[in-house]
């Protein structure tokens, strides 16, 4: 869990992971398969949506990552699931306000959100899950 919270304190730091650096890797990429395979060529507009979907998607799954490593380390205590989530929503908060101090970076709430709602979504598999599980056992 704190390598996981260290590497993406790192990430944070790299000005690769700007908005504008993702779009370009993207645009190569597009480029390059366009040539390769001979697909249709996108636009710029194109380009804009795929980044916007791959850094959300980061966002949803990074965070996600974190939140279950935290619930494994805290499994022990009563209200893990809250208590998990709470302190990946805690962490991406202060990973937005370290952000705003990098250069070519913007602190986002709706990030915050990104990341909230990709621990939520992993919280809740688990939860199923490990119902699930017990049940299996029960039976």
């Amino acid at each position: 869990m704190i390598v996981w919270m260290a590497s993406i304190f790192c990430f944070t730091q790299l000005p690769f992971f700007t908005g504008e650096h993702t779009s370009e890797a993207i645009q190569k990429v597009v480029v390059t398969e366009h040539k390769t395979i001979n697909t249709p060529s996108a636009d710029s507009a194109d380009i804009n949506i795929l980044n916007l979907i791959v850094r959300k998607t980061t966002h949803i799954m990074v965070f996600g990552i974190l939140a279950l490593l935290l619930f494994k380390s805290l499994e022990i205590y009563r209200y893990t699931y809250i208590l998990a989530w709470f302190l990946t929503f805690l962490y991406a908060m202060t990973d937005e306000y370290h952000q705003s101090f990098m250069p070519g970076r913007v602190a986002s709430f709706r990030d915050v959100l990104f990341d909230s709602g990709g621990a939520l979504i992993t919280l809740l598999l688990a939860f199923f899950i490990i119902r699930r599980k017990r049940k299996r056992i029960i039976a």
